[in-house]
């Protein structure tokens, strides 16, 4: 059997309000995220990692090669450690143009590690166009796909990302988002992410830590984290659904494509992707509505048999409902007048209608 790749981590780290108290195994052949409300210590444990917090006590271990243990005395640099670190802020450098700041990183990169191709980094991030360019007339999505192609001339054994999105707008974020998937498929690069945005998270992270006050209280699957009733990430009006489907087949005529998600089909705009392969929906709570009968004369072509396994007050005006459809689960956001009037309640059989231009598919 092929080993796995793990990140061990048994760390204490006191802060001001409480003390960031982790102990977790990752498996590194997946994405993971980080996430949790502000200040509770997602960043701490991204620097901690980075061998960038020297009050840090406890263990790291990557890989079965020890990081950090403080009671055998060991602690090893953050150069040494070979990790990449990708902050918010692109951190290029303006006296260079695009090309200047690579090729100062391929000359900064370790003669021991197996760098990547210039050219590969190049075309895989897309940015041949802007070689030339200086970095001040860059966009917000365009300077960070330079930070993280000059990232990745480094080598890194482990990358890490703080917040990489969180300066730029959606159209920006649309950009980059299969283009970090790309880079962790393409060079194997294991990626831990710290991030506050569900929507960013859902579409790129595969496995999923919830930190609250300094501690892990969930670790998991992305898709079964986020939707879980009740959980941190399902309990207010930004809930989303994460789903995994199969690519059941594709109508040219329209042009849609047919999902297959729990033995039921729906259908999205056409996707470039061959038939039977996986592919991830996300999809919005208030996108969902709530029907009691199965209404075939509707223009909504998405309509699911689901059964209603929870629901949250989530204020005065709005109810989160937990569908079940057979493993996995949908979130709808619905008022409370609708959730009265249609005298909703654990256990009951509905129809849940969502149109196929709502859903975004990884």
């Amino acid at each position: 059997m092929v080993s796995r790749d793990m990140l061990d981590i048994d760390l204490r780290l006191p802060r001001d309000q409480f003390q960031v108290n982790i102990k977790c195994s990752l498996p590194m052949d997946e994405i993971w995220a980080v996430m949790g409300p502000s200040g509770c210590g997602k960043t701490s444990l991204l620097r901690c990692l980075a061998g960038l917090e020297s009050g840090a006590k406890g263990r790291i271990s990557f890989n079965g090669e020890v990081w950090q243990d403080s009671e055998n005395g060991i602690w090893i640099s953050p150069e040494q450690r070979g990790v990449g670190y990708i902050f918010q802020e692109a951190r290029l450098f303006p006296h260079l143009n695009v090309m200047g700041n690579l090729e100062f990183a391929q000359r900064r990169a370790s003669t021991e590690s197996r760098s990547p191709e210039l050219s590969e980094v190049i075309q895989q991030l897309g940015i041949e166009p802007l070689l030339g360019r200086r970095i001040e007339r860059l966009s917000g999505g365009e300077k960070q796909r330079v930070a993280i192609a000059r990232t990745l001339l480094n080598a890194p054994r482990l990358l890490l990302m703080d917040e990489p999105l969180a300066s730029l707008d959606w159209a920006s974020k649309a950009e980059i988002l299969p283009c970090l998937r790309d880079v962790h498929r393409h060079f194997r690069i294991p990626v831990v992410m710290v991030s506050h945005a569900r929507e960013e998270v859902a579409r790129l992270a595969d496995q999923l830590l919830i930190m609250n006050s300094g501690e892990v209280v969930s670790q998991g699957s992305c898709a079964q984290l986020m939707n879980r009733s009740g959980s941190l990430l399902a309990s207010d009006n930004n809930s989303l659904s994460v789903l995994e489907a199969c690519v059941f087949r594709h109508d040219d005529e329209y042009p849609l494509t047919e999902l297959m998600i729990d033995n039921k089909i729906i259908v999205v705009n056409q996707i470039d992707t061959e038939k039977g392969s996986m592919v991830r929906v996300v999809l919005s709570a208030h996108e969902v509505s709530i029907v009691l009968e199965d209404v075939a004369a509707t223009s909504v072509q998405n309509r699911l048999s689901v059964v209603i396994a929870g629901m949250t007050e989530l204020d005065s005006h709005h109810m989160l409902l937990s569908l079940k459809m057979h493993r996995q689960t949908l979130q709808a956001l619905i008022t409370r007048r609708s959730f009265v009037t249609l005298k909703l309640k654990k256990g009951m059989s509905v129809f849940a209608h969502f149109k196929a231009a709502c859903l975004d598919v990884i």
